[in-house]
């Protein structure tokens, strides 16, 4: 029999020293080797099904288990030669902040049981809203960018209506609406069917053929729309799309809303890092108009997943959104996260980012954005010297482009590359077009990298041509 007092706590020295190991291990095989899983999902399946939970094994050898599997099994997205996600290595400073949270596990819910580890979060969430033009708004941190967006729209349904807090949409007459870009992430869709709106009540406006919304359809959309039994509530404008880092006319789209008095959100999960870069906020303009912003920190901020943050102009619609009241919960000082966020217990999310600005401050942060934008000018310059063609304007570093040398298909392309394994790229569609996707925003990628990465796509290109 096992003894669980040990095994539990942190006198297992065995298992302390095998995740230093496993650390350690995972850091170094980040910046070279391959990055495409090692096992076909056959085997990895036929292992983890060899597995017998009903015989315990000692910590190290559990540990060793775990990271054998996730090394042999996974994708390496936090390798610097992994080239298709907005999600990238996690810096240390956030890992050793999100251990010490796991470890200490604070109550986050109720100030009064975590006043410590509160505050810190809420001084991150101040200093978010100060440099997104908020400084009487409020944030909080969620599990995603999802989960944020879904923030906003309950926020922008609650100004809508009054009534919508007790009735949901049966409090509006006509269908409610929200307008984004056909571009943008699909999670509004989701978000429509959970918030019970239905995916009819998200209205995809079309884009000018750059990948960003046009500003004039989308008035005419609006108006439109109201004459057809729709009840416009919200316009979402993207701050760097998934698909190809375009940014849509945000200063326009305020303006729309603005005139027809509905809720102006932003969704900058990946390039609303950029408030922490002084000399690029002219990038984000239009941003601070906004009444609801959503930055994914685990995305260009280099924390960990998930944590995501939604900011909001008017802490009300916080308020009116999630409060509630029990007997078995402390009434607090009004701002508690189980009355202001839709998470009831959640992990100390804030103390990644917090660790991060603590250890590498905004200059260490703009200094890692001078690296990625200056490979992604430099990528751009080498693809067209060998046949390739970028797509996309992206004033961010994501690069579309496709074959126009031999007009060889992207997506077999990117397959050919997964296959070599030593580098991955995204594939996906722009404007009817099936092209290749890179962003350089791993703190870890260097032009030796990218060098690799051009050298690997003309050998793919090369080896499907015979």
């Amino acid at each position: 029999m096992q003894n669980l007092s040990t095994v539990f706590s942190y006198t297992d020295k065995t298992g302390l020293n095998e995740l230093t190991t496993q650390i350690a291990r995972a850091y170094e095989n980040m910046t070279d080797g391959p990055v495409a899983p090692a096992w076909p999902v056959e085997e990895i399946k036929r292992a983890i099904s060899a597995i017998d939970f009903t015989k315990p094994i000692p910590l190290d050898q559990a540990l060793r288990e775990a990271a054998n599997l996730m090394e042999r099994g996974d994708l390496r997205s936090a390798s610097a030669r992994c080239f298709g996600y907005f999600n990238p290595t996690s810096a240390w400073p956030a890992v050793v902040g999100d251990m010490l949270a796991a470890v200490r596990n604070p109550q986050m819910c109720v100030t009064s049981h975590a006043p410590a580890s509160v505050t810190m979060e809420r001084t991150i969430a101040d200093i978010v809203c100060e440099k997104l033009g908020m400084p009487s708004g409020t944030a909080h941190f969620t599990s995603g960018g999802s989960e944020a967006n879904e923030t906003a729209v309950l926020a922008a349904l609650c100004r809508a209506s009054s009534d919508y807090i007790e009735h949901g949409v049966r409090a509006f007459i006509d269908m409610p609406s929200l307008y984004v870009s056909a571009d943008a992430h699909l999670a509004w869709i989701k978000i429509a069917k959970a918030t019970g709106l239905g995916a009819a009540a998200v209205r995809l406006v079309p884009t000018m053929g750059d990948g960003r919304m046009d500003a004039q359809k989308l008035a005419t959309m609006i108006a439109d729309d109201k004459q057809s039994g729709f009840h416009p509530f919200m316009i979402a404008a993207t701050c760097g799309t998934t698909g190809a880092g375009m940014i849509d006319p945000m200063q326009a789209c305020f303006e729309i809303a603005l005139h027809e008095n509905i809720h102006f959100h932003v969704d900058a999960a990946w390039a609303g890092a950029l408030i922490f870069d002084k000399n690029r906020l002219g990038l984000l303009a239009g941003i601070e108009r906004a009444d609801s912003v959503t930055i994914d920190a685990h995305k260009w901020l280099s924390v960990p997943m998930g944590a995501g943050i939604i900011a909001l102009r008017d802490p009300t619609y916080a308020a009116n959104v999630f409060s509630v009241k029990t007997s078995y919960m402390p009434e607090g000082d009004g701002q508690d996260f189980y009355i202001t966020t839709n998470q009831w217990s959640r992990r100390f999310l804030g103390l990644r980012l917090w660790m991060m600005l603590r250890v590498i401050g905004e200059v260490g942060y703009r200094e890692m954005f001078d690296q990625h934008f200056a490979l992604a000018a430099y990528m751009r310059a080498q693809l067209p010297k060998y046949g390739w063609t970028v797509r996309n304007t992206s004033t961010l570093p994501v690069i579309v482009f496709d074959d126009t040398k031999y007009g060889i298909a992207s997506q077999a392309i990117a397959d050919e590359v997964e296959r070599r394994g030593k580098v991955w790229l995204g594939r996906v569609e722009f404007e009817g077009r099936s092209v290749l996707r890179i962003c350089t925003t791993s703190f870890l990628s260097t032009q030796e990298d990218v060098d690799l990465l051009m050298s690997e796509l003309n050998a793919a290109r090369g080896s499907l041509r015979k």
